[in-house]
């Protein structure tokens, strides 16, 4: 438990550190952020790199080079961040097998809750697109303050989940690849404590502890 409740404390304090580290440099350094720009026509997500190539261009057309070499920037170790992280519970998990630092249940929630965020966001955009309203004259999804204000809280957020649910597939894949008896049934007391004995956690465990001695 020591070492889940660690692993969850320490990539809370990296997400956090960048998110500060970030908005320090980008509103710091930045100009002219929150004026919007011209011929810039709505987006889904910082995710794709459509985005990216659209906006760097945007800020570009309107004179700010430096807003867009630092937005390029910020979505490059925004998605390294995400990358790391998410290797890094990983291997995490792999190594120690300790408890699950998030669960099977809020992990499907929150990707649940992920995609559904973009499915509006995706929506939406098309239905801007579809009533012909890009932002030439301006706008709120037409000011880079709010890209970066969007994105560096946002690759906090993705980052923390990525490493939580990698981190508890690192533990099972690891529990799996071992097999070890005692494990095994130590997996199914956890989760069935923790989680109950009709939770999804419970229910995988024991499929995992039964079919493993099987397979080995």
């Amino acid at each position: 438990m020591s070492q889940g409740f660690s692993f969850r404390v320490g990539t809370a304090l990296i997400v956090g550190a960048y998110a500060a580290i970030m908005s320090v440099l980008v509103f710091g350094v930045g100009r002219d952020l929150w004026q919007a720009v011209g011929h810039y026509e709505p987006q889904v997500s910082w995710l794709m790199s459509e985005t990216t190539v659209a906006r760097v261009a945007a800020l570009k057309m309107a004179g700010h080079p430096g807003a867009a070499a630092l937005y390029a920037l910020t979505a490059s170790l925004s998605w390294a961040l995400i990358g790391a992280l998410t290797a890094g519970g990983f291997a995490w998990g792999v190594v120690h097998k300790g408890a699950a630092a998030l669960g099977v249940a809020k992990a499907l929630n929150y990707l649940t809750a992920i995609a559904a965020l973009y499915a509006m966001a995706g929506l939406t955009s098309a239905a801007l697109h579809a009533l012909r309203l890009p932002m030439q004259d301006g706008g709120l999804q037409s000011i880079p303050g709010l890209w970066f204000a969007t994105m560096i809280p946002s690759a906090a957020i993705l980052a923390r989940i990525g490493a939580l649910i990698a981190h508890d597939a690192g533990v099972l894949v690891a529990i799996c690849l071992e097999a070890e008896p005692q494990r095994l049934a130590r997996l199914v007391a956890e989760a069935e404590a923790s989680h109950g004995l009709d939770s999804m956690e419970a229910r995988l465990a024991r499929l995992i502890a039964r079919r493993r001695p099987a397979v080995s």
